[in-house]
């Protein structure tokens, strides 16, 4: 059985928009284009997972640590010394250096070992690049979200599209893998771009 009770992000605002949180068991997607707050939204999780003495992982495949770690402080959020205390474990992954299979060890060693039951993926657009064919990327994250799944970790999964405000596109749907999905966007107001 796996209690799959609601995970706050600790934003009283954004967890009222979810019902009281993300559910445990569960994968959300969050996306959107480029300096929309994906990757805030998903530190958050984890933030908000560790300031509750809960452990969270999270697996960084774009950004430098000292770039996650210097924004997430002016965002108000201590990731750094979260991650120093042992609560959250950060990763920087390459995608050229590390085989999917091996990237889903460190995932299970996060949790069975590490104790992680919030577990962040930012991105898959990196992870993407790890796997060269399409199917096989899916393939390897559907196994791997019903392992987290099973275990009861509630994963935030990052995904980038392309475009701005209008229509966006991906590359490859990942949307149907995700039990919810949470859509940032751009638009336009009055003459002016909002988030």
């Amino acid at each position: 059985y796996v209690d799959q009770g609601p995970v706050p992000s600790g934003v009283p605002e954004l967890d009222a928009m979810l019902g009281g949180g993300i559910d445990r068991g569960t994968s959300t997607l969050v996306m959107g284009p480029a300096g929309s707050g994906k990757s805030a939204l998903s530190t958050q999780y984890a933030v908000g997972a560790a300031q509750r003495g809960e452990k969270a992982a999270m697996f960084i495949f774009e950004e430098s640590l000292s770039s996650l770690f210097n924004r997430s402080a002016s965002l108000g959020m201590p990731l750094r010394e979260l991650s120093e205390a042992g609560l959250i474990m950060v990763r920087q992954v390459d995608p050229a250096q590390l085989q999917p299979g091996e990237f889903a060890a460190l995932v299970r060693d996060s949790v069975e070992k590490d104790g992680a039951r919030v577990l962040v993926i930012d991105s898959l657009n990196g992870y993407l690049n790890a796997v060269p064919e399409e199917r096989f990327l899916l393939l390897h994250l559907h196994e791997l979200l019903s392992y987290l799944g099973q275990a009861g970790v509630a994963t935030v999964l990052v995904f980038a599209q392309h475009g701005l405000v209008g229509s966006m596109h991906s590359v490859v749907d990942v949307s149907y893998l995700a039990d919810s999905v949470i859509l940032m966007r751009y638009f336009e107001a009055r003459g002016r771009i909002r988030k």
